[in-house]
C-alpha cells in the first residue's frame, strides 16, 4: 500500500502481477481466454487436458519431462469449471515466475507467498486490469458489469465480485449467500456493510432482481438484490455518486494501469 499526494491509498501490484501484464501484452490473446493454448505457449510444447475425478482439496497437476512429447495438465472435476480454469493458470504461473520451494497441488499445503504470487498471476491473466476498467466505463450499473465479466471471461462470480473491488470500480459491498451461510462478502476499503441478517433481503422470486435506494449507517447506497434459480443470493450496496465522480474515479484507475 502506497499513499498518494491526494491523501487516498492505492494498493501496489506484485511483481507477479507486473508479470502476468507483461505475459498478456506479449501474446495479446483472445478472452474468454484458452487457458490450454496459453500452457502450450508458456512450456513450449503440445498439451493435453485430463480431467479426472479427485479429492476436493486437490486442484490442479501439471506432468512434464524433458522426455515427455507433451505436456499433461489434470484438473479435478470435483471443482467448478471456472475453479479449474484458474487452477491451471495458478500452476503455469509457479513455472512462468519460477518458484521453487513448498509447491504443492494441495492448496493447505503451498507456501502461501508463493501461492499469494500464482493467484495474483492467474487473476491479472484471466482478467486483465486493463480490459476490465475499459469495460467498466461502458457498464456503469453493478449487475450488468458483473454479467459481462462471466460472459466475457469464463471466471467465478466470485472472482468477479472481488475483481471489482480491489479495481477500485466501484465503493461499496458485493455479498453472495443463502437462509443459511455466507458465501462470500467483499467490501471497498471504509466500507464495510456486514450482512448479518437474511431479513435485509426482500421477498423475491427466484431469478427476480429488485433495485432501491436506501441510506446506511447515513450513507446514501444503491441496494441491488439477485435471486438466483440456486436460491442463492447476491446482495450489491454501492455508495450513490455523480456521474463525474464516477468517471473521475475510472479514469484514474485506467491512468494507474
Amino acid at each position: 500500500m502506497r499513499h498518494t499526494s491526494t491523501g487516498v491509498d492505492v494498493l501496489t501490484e506484485s511483481n507477479a502481477t507486473i508479470e502476468a501484464r507483461l505475459l498478456v501484452n506479449a501474446l495479446r490473446p483472445r478472452y474468454p481466454l484458452d487457458v490450454v493454448w496459453l500452457a502450450g505457449e508458456i512450456l513450449g510444447k503440445p498439451v493435453e487436458l485430463d480431467q479426472e475425478y479427485f479429492p476436493d482439496n486437490i486442484c490442479a497437476l501439471i506432468l512434464d519431462k524433458p522426455e515427455y512429447p507433451s505436456v499433461h495438465i489434470c484438473t479435478n472435476l470435483n471443482r467448478p469449471y471456472t475453479s479449474r480454469r484458474f487452477s491451471i493458470v495458478h500452476e503455469l504461473a509457479h513455472i512462468y515466475l519460477g518458484h521453487t520451494g513448498d509447491i504443492s497441488f494441495i492448496e493447505s499445503e503451498e507456501d502461501p507467498v508463493l501461492h499469494t504470487e500464482a493467484d495474483g498471476f492467474a487473476t491479472e491473466t484471466l482478467t486483465p486490469k486493463h480490459r476490465i476498467l475499459t469495460l467498466a466505463h461502458k457498464y456503469r450499473e453493478p449487475l450488468a458489469m458483473i454479467h459481462q465479466v462471466l460472459r466475457g471471461y469464463d471466471v467465478s462470480l466470485e472472482m468477479t465480485c472481488r475483481r471489482l473491488v480491489e479495481l477500485g470500480i466501484y465503493n461499496g459491498t458485493f455479498s453472495c449467500c443463502n437462509e443459511n451461510e455466507t458465501f462470500f462478502t467483499y467490501n471497498s476499503p471504509g466500507f464495510a456493510i456486514n450482512i448479518e441478517t437474511i431479513d435485509l433481503i426482500p421477498k423475491i422470486k427466484r431469478g427476480c432482481l429488485v433495485t432501491r435506494k436506501e441510506t446506511i449507517r447515513g450513507m446514501p447506497v444503491n441496494c441491488y438484490f439477485k435471486r438466483f434459480q440456486s436460491g442463492n443470493f447476491l446482495i450489491v450496496f454501492i455508495e450513490q455518486e455523480t456521474v463525474t465522480s464516477f468517471t473521475e474515479r475510472r479514469s484514474l484507475s485506467m491512468k494507474q494501469a
